[in-house]
Parts: C-alpha cells; sequence; structure tokens
C-alpha cells in the first residue's frame, strides 16, 4: 500500500512538472504585447468613404463624390474607375472582373470631369498632403432589376514612364470604396443560418467557432457574430464580437477564434449569430485535455486498476490460508 502511494505521488508530480511549462507558455503569449512602427510610403493614395449606399430609383440621374486623399510625401497623378463587386465562395473572396445580375450598377455609373464632361474613367493628380474630389453620377435604367446592385471604385496611381525606365520598377498603389446600390421598389429581406458549429473536445487549442448564413433574398444585409469564452467558474476569458455584410445570392461562412486558448481546461463557451432576426444563440461546455495528457491519465488508471486487482488476490490468498 505505501509503495503504491509513493508511485501515486511520483506520478502526480511527474504530471505537474509537465504541464507547468506549457501554461505559464500561454499566459506569457497572452502578455506579450509588441508593435513596430510602420514606414511612410512616399506614394500612398486613400479614399473616403470606404464605402456608399445608393439608392436607385428607376429613370433616374443622381451625382454622388468621394475624396481622393494623398497622405505620402509626393505627388502622383491618379485614376477613378468602376469594377464589379462579385463574391465568388463561402469564404467571401471578392472578383473585379466577374459580371453578374448584381453588379449591372457598373455600367450605370459614369465619372463627371472637371469641364462637366462624363467619363468612363476619371483622370487627375493631387499634391501631398493635399484632396482631390470625385464627383461620379449613377443613371438608372427605367427596367432595373429589383434588389441589390453592388460595384467598387477604384483609385489607382499612374506610373511616371520616366522612373520606370530608369530604375525598372513599376510601382501602383490601389484602393478601392465598395458602392452598395438598392432599388427603390419591391425587396425581399431573408436570411438562413445553415450551419452553426461548436466544438465539444479538443486535444489542443485554439478554440474556434464558425457559422454559414446564406441570403435568401435579394439584397444585402448585415450579420452579426459574437463568442465568450467563461471559465467553469463563470469568469470571463475572452470575447470578440465581429459585423459583416452578407450579399444577395451568396453565403458567408466567417469564424471566431479564441487565438490564447489556454492548453488544457473545462470552459463555458457562448455563441450568438444573428441576421435579420434570426438567431442562434447557445452555450456549451468545451473540454480540452492533450494527447499525452490522455495516455498519463490512462497509464495512471491502468497502474490503479492493476494494484486494486493484486490487492484483491492478496486477501483471497489470505483468507484461503486462514481457511486450510
Amino acid at each position: 500500500m505505501k509503495k503504491f502511494s509513493k508511485l501515486l505521488i511520483a506520478g502526480a508530480l511527474a504530471l505537474s512538472a509537465i504541464a507547468a511549462p506549457f501554461t505559464q507558455a500561454v499566459y506569457a503569449e497572452g502578455e506579450s504585447n509588441s508593435s513596430s512602427d510602420q514606414p511612410t510610403s512616399a506614394t500612398w493614395i486613400q479614399v473616403t468613404p470606404v464605402s456608399a449606399r445608393v439608392i436607385l430609383k428607376p429613370g433616374t440621374e443622381v451625382d454622388y463624390s468621394m475624396i481622393v486623399s494623398n497622405v505620402g510625401s509626393e505627388a502622383f497623378d491618379f485614376s477613378v474607375y468602376a469594377a464589379p463587386y462579385t463574391i465568388v465562395d463561402e469564404a467571401y473572396n471578392v472578383s473585379f472582373s466577374n459580371e453578374t445580375n448584381r453588379s449591372q450598377i457598373v455600367r450605370w455609373i459614369k465619372f463627371i470631369n472637371d469641364d462637366g464632361s462624363l467619363t468612363d474613367t476619371y483622370n487627375g493628380s493631387v499634391e501631398a498632403g493635399g484632396k482631390k474630389a470625385v464627383n461620379y453620377r449613377v443613371s438608372v435604367p427605367e427596367d432595373v432589376p429589383a434588389g441589390g446592385q453592388y460595384a467598387t471604385l477604384f483609385a489607382q496611381t499612374k506610373v511616371d514612364d520616366s522612373n520606370v525606365e530608369t530604375s525598372g520598377l513599376k510601382t501602383v498603389s490601389r484602393i478601392g470604396m465598395v458602392v452598395y446600390g438598392r432599388t427603390d421598389g419591391e425587396t425581399d429581406d431573408s436570411a438562413e443560418i445553415a450551419e452553426y458549429n461548436v466544438p465539444g473536445f479538443l486535444l489542443n487549442g485554439p478554440v474556434s467557432v464558425n457559422s454559414l448564413i446564406k441570403n435568401t433574398g435579394n439584397t444585402d444585409f448585415e450579420a452579426r457574430y459574437k463568442l465568450t469564452v467563461k471559465s467553469i467558474v463563470g469568469e470571463e476569458l475572452y470575447s470578440a464580437e465581429e459585423a459583416y455584410n452578407i450579399l444577395p445570392d451568396t453565403a458567408r461562412r466567417e469564424e471566431l477564434t479564441w487565438e490564447n486558448t489556454q492548453m488544457m481546461g473545462i470552459f463555458q463557451i457562448n455563441y450568438r449569430v444573428e441576421a435579420l432576426g434570426e438567431v442562434r444563440d447557445e452555450t456549451r461546455v468545451v473540454i480540452i485535455l492533450p494527447l499525452f495528457m490522455i495516455i498519463i491519465i490512462i497509464t495512471l488508471l491502468t497502474i490503479i486498476i492493476v494494484w486494486i486487482i493484486m490487492l484483491i488476490r492478496k486477501r483471497k490468498e489470505r483468507k484461503s490460508r486462514l481457511v486450510v
């Protein structure tokens, strides 16, 4: 009995010694917060706003404006043009060349030159630290399809050919502004939370949840996601919240991750997804137990079982001797 007790104590000490470095590493990683200065480019273009929402009334023409800013250290020439904004997969990768029924607005956008004429591509220049207003007109046809229309307005710096010939380098800076168009008429706002995934048991981290939301209507909407992680006693360890637009005729898969997940433990995971009134909100218990810990636990249990069997046999042998 004493030998077995010593064996259990030794096993527990070994278990603690193995687990301790990993636990310390997790907290050390969480406390680290290094930052680096980002260099300022000589040619640096920005646009505001980052997105625009326009109402599409059949047979109307409406003018809008965007601001091109030079936040670099040198003046530059630039051009602005419209391109499709098309979603190609559930990861929400975007194509700026694929035209669909939802990107027809690209053909309705014209840019207004300084002399008032209309053009497909606006050309201008801006000094370092300066700004330039670029006006564009959306001419909506009479037979506009119901629902949403989407485009990207790209502002792109022009390359100085003389510098290219000298250095052999061609550097272009480009940034886009998304235009969300919505028909002023019959619309259908509807969504479906098609998938909802929260783990229950993990061999290692990080803890990650994900969901797939389908836009079953004809206009875009904003979906909201929230992940909260608590200890088994209710102490909040992590919380994150995001919101993303989902375009019609698409499905979007989004993931929230607790990057600094502790190496092992029992946690309460609450994951909330909301889209146009459709809500999925559940709390589940997640157990994280590394493989080496499972092996150690199985080994200790095996030792205990063997010891119990041996103890039972010894007692039987003693009884049999007493009977004799």
